[in-house]
């Protein structure tokens, strides 16, 4: 009995740890002045901002959703001027030093995804605009209907993806940070947190589609793209449980915690260099995988719209 209680307040122990106890050990302690726990303020700010705009985006009223998309818009540049500060920090110029040769094209990668944030906050804005001007009432039930998903389905879609989408660029960053960085283990708390959550959508919108059927492949798409539509499905789902997970096993071997917001999350799997084959999938394997399919789905959603002009396809999930 007394073993348990030992065990037992072990466990709790590990878990009322709070981050800047644990960032004492492996990075500088937080400069004076900084707020404590600033890192889960941020964090829940992100998350926050996701579902609210995921919840304006499907609003009844078109205002509130031009509200949505212009916040969307104001997203995207949120991550150009967080890129801006990455910039200024000086780790693209002195980062951790690589583990692999693809390492090498991480400044690049960021450059890009800036760029294409930018671009798609400039498009958000001419959007935003239209649907001020000429938008129209939308009414959807919460439950999926015949040929379009409801609200619920829909704001676990564009949540997730928005989360997702956070997590591309500050990912790669967060494996750029120095070791002895003040602020790697804050910023481990935003990546690791939102990690989870988004791990906690997937599987709850797997079993909403359990309890509200997911609608089939529009009817206007080709026979290859029915198939090619219904594979990125897959395998986009598959990322968005596989990420997290490899990362969770990855830091657990490697003898780090993992953190939901203020509680620090104990491992339960032992230290092993099997983190450098779990790392190898989370940080390269899956990664651009993520590229390939994540590309693939966007691309094939526009296509359908502006291209193929099917406009059924492309309004089942955002109008």
């Amino acid at each position: 009995m007394t073993h348990i209680l030992k065990s037992m307040t072990a466990i709790l122990s590990l878990i009322a740890l709070s981050p800047a106890s644990y960032a004492a050990e492996i990075s500088p302690p937080t400069p004076q002045g900084w707020w404590p726990h600033f890192e889960s303020m941020i964090t829940l700010a992100v998350v926050l901002m996701a579902f609210a705009i995921a919840w304006l985006l499907n609003h009844a009223s078109p205002k509130w959703r031009a509200i949505g998309t212009s916040l969307a818009a104001l997203s995207c540049f949120g991550i150009v001027a967080w890129f801006g500060s990455v910039l200024a920090s000086g780790v693209l110029e002195n980062p951790k030093p690589f583990q692999a040769p693809m390492d090498a094209f991480k400044p690049t990668l960021l450059w890009i995804q800036a760029g294409i944030a930018f671009v798609g906050g400039c498009a958000l804005i001419i959007v935003a605009a239209g649907q001020f001007s000429k938008g129209t009432r939308l009414v959807l039930s919460n439950a999926n209907e015949a040929h379009r998903y409801g609200r619920v389905s829909r704001v676990l879609h564009w949540a997730t993806a928005l989360l997702f989408l956070f997590m591309i660029p500050t990912g790669i960053f967060a494996s750029m940070i120095p070791e002895d960085a003040w602020y790697r283990t804050e910023y481990n708390v935003v990546h690791k947190t939102i990690g989870l959550i988004i791990f906690g959508l997937v599987i709850a919108r797997l079993v909403w589609n359990r309890r509200s059927k997911r609608l089939a492949l529009d009817a206007s798409l080709k026979p290859m793209e029915r198939k090619l539509a219904h594979s990125a499905h897959v395998l986009l789902y598959a990322l968005l449980i596989a990420i997290p997970v490899t990362g969770y096993v990855m830091t657990s071997h490697h003898g780090y915690p993992t953190f939901f917001f203020l509680i620090e999350l104990p491992s339960f799997l032992p230290e092993s260099q099997a983190y450098i084959v779990w790392g190898l999938f989370h940080k390269y394997v899956l990664q651009y995988l993520v590229y390939i399919i994540l590309g693939a789905h966007i691309i094939g959603a526009l296509k359908h719209r502006f291209i193929d002009k099917h406009d059924t396809a492309f309004k089942r999930m955002v109008s």
